[in-house]
């Protein structure tokens, strides 16, 4: 049996190009490569071998192992098993920092001896394996670049000369291991500063943050400005990008009242408004399917002086009429940002009396009762119900042979420290009254904080502008 030959110094796997590191945007396409060439060794006799043989390739990631056409990471792959490998889809952070290399191999192959001779058993060679195979090329490492998105807008706002606000920007990158981000807010297309800025159209006053995402500003020019906020990042292709381009709209002094409604001993707001007085009165209504509710309402521009029409609940009707609860208007003065506090009762316990008679409206400066209206007595089978007291004035005696006394009249500033018991005893702890007389006020219906700070409650009583209706 003859035997085919094999040439035993086999060639040697260099890379003439090895491949490189790369960085490309999230999303986009890395390409690598690397390219091997196999020379045999110089020897005397001289080598006869062909070089015939081919090479083979394989790539691999760091901590992956052999890659195969198809999807990696959340990226597609190409190429695996040639000299040029594709990734297209790239993803940040996934796919940022893997590192990538590529491994040649020498295929032998068969070979005419002589040459031109057919390959015949007994007359063809076989090149030898490579002597450092397989050989694997550099690791090349794949940096994405990160995205960045704005999620939450800026939102446009119209205020008084010199109120602060503060315009809102959040923004999101792909990757915080590449770096920060930075903003920068504008004005009418000028940067802005902390301090002073002068920009086309006026003056903005940025009283803190012109690069953070939140920016705090005044302007005393009355007009409407351009606010935006730009957003960058180190090295993020999409860097950078720009907020919406918002109103900042400065008017004259306005007469503004925000208020916000909640449930007693929660903190969930129920509901919220806003009423410009100088477009017409706020009314706020006793709502009877939700009796612990309270109504907190604010000036967030300036002190504004109002006009109050307070009105406390009808007694029911029970074959004789209830009486009307007690009604006073009088004036007063909101500070800026502070909070007043509004609780309407309804027709029945606990912010009513006892078999129907109406609930009291009160109105507080923190610890303090500005002013309070009675509600109006039950009607009797018979008989009707006295009204409700007010400012100045007592409740009324219900008519009829067992008709409830109506409320004692307390003087101006003169409410005591305790709630107040129709029949001379002083209060320090809540009682239901259920005699047929008129109700009282404990220290403090609002919590431990007001009762504890040494203010007893008042009655204040003062002048008007605009005006608000309290029923």
């Amino acid at each position: 049996m003859k035997q085919t030959t094999l040439d035993l110094n086999g060639p040697i796997i260099s890379f003439i190009q090895q491949p490189t590191s790369i960085g490309v945007c999230d999303f986009g396409t890395a390409t690598f490569v690397g390219i091997a060439t196999a020379s045999f060794p110089v020897q005397i006799p001289a080598n006869p071998a062909s070089n015939t043989g081919s090479l083979s390739y394989r790539w691999y990631a760091d901590g992956y192992g052999a890659l195969s056409d198809g999807s990696f990471l959340g990226a597609t792959i190409s190429g695996s098993t040639t000299t040029t490998l594709t990734i297209s889809g790239v993803r940040s952070p996934t796919l940022n920092g893997i590192r990538f290399y590529v491994s040649a191999d020498y295929v032998p192959s068969a070979y005419s001896q002589p040459a031109g001779s057919a390959v015949t058993v007994g007359t063809g060679r076989s090149t030898g394996n490579a002597i450092n195979e397989i050989f694997n090329s550099n690791r090349a490492t794949l940096t994405v670049y990160p995205s960045i998105s704005i999620t939450s807008q800026p939102i446009s706002q119209t205020l008084s000369r010199n109120v602060n606000t503060t315009f809102y920007v959040t923004a999101t990158t792909t990757d915080g291991s590449q770096g920060n981000l930075s903003y920068q807010w504008t004005a009418n297309g000028t940067v802005l500063n902390n301090g002073t800025t002068t920009v086309s159209g006026g003056a903005v006053n940025t009283s803190s943050n012109a690069t953070t995402n939140n920016l705090t500003i005044s302007s005393n020019t009355v007009g409407t400005q351009t606010i935006q906020c730009i957003v960058r990042h180190p090295t993020s292709c999409s860097s950078p990008i720009y907020s919406n381009a918002v109103n900042f709209t400065i008017v004259d002094p306005r007469a503004i009242l925000n208020y916000e409604q909640y449930i007693d001993n929660g903190t969930s707001i129920i509901a919220t408004g806003t009423q410009n007085l100088a477009n017409g009165s706020l009314t706020i209504v006793a709502n009877s399917t939700q009796v612990s509710r309270s109504t907190v309402i604010y000036s967030p521009e300036r002190d504004i002086r109002v006009r109050i029409t307070l009105a406390g609940a009808a007694g029911q009707t029970r074959g004789g009429t209830g009486g009307q609860g007690g009604v006073s208007v009088f004036e007063y003065t909101f500070r800026q940002n502070v909070e007043y506090v509004i609780k309407l009762g309804g027709t029945s316990p606990p912010t009513g009396g006892e078999n129907g008679g109406g609930g009291a409206a009160f109105i507080y400066d923190r610890s303090k009762i500005i002013a309070i209206c009675g509600g109006g007595g039950a009607g009797g089978s018979s008989a009707n119900g006295g009204a409700g007291g007010g400012i100045g004035i007592a409740g009324q005696t219900g008519q009829g042979r067992s008709g409830g006394q109506g409320g004692i009249q307390f003087s101006n500033g003169a409410l005591p420290v305790y709630g107040y018991f129709p029949g001379g005893n002083y209060l320090d702890t809540p009682v239901r009254l259920t005699a047929t007389t008129g109700g009282r006020v404990s220290s403090c219906a609002f919590g431990d904080y007001w009762a504890n700070i040494g203010s007893s409650p008042v009655l204040i009583l003062v002048l008007l502008l605009d005006s608000i209706e309290i029923l």
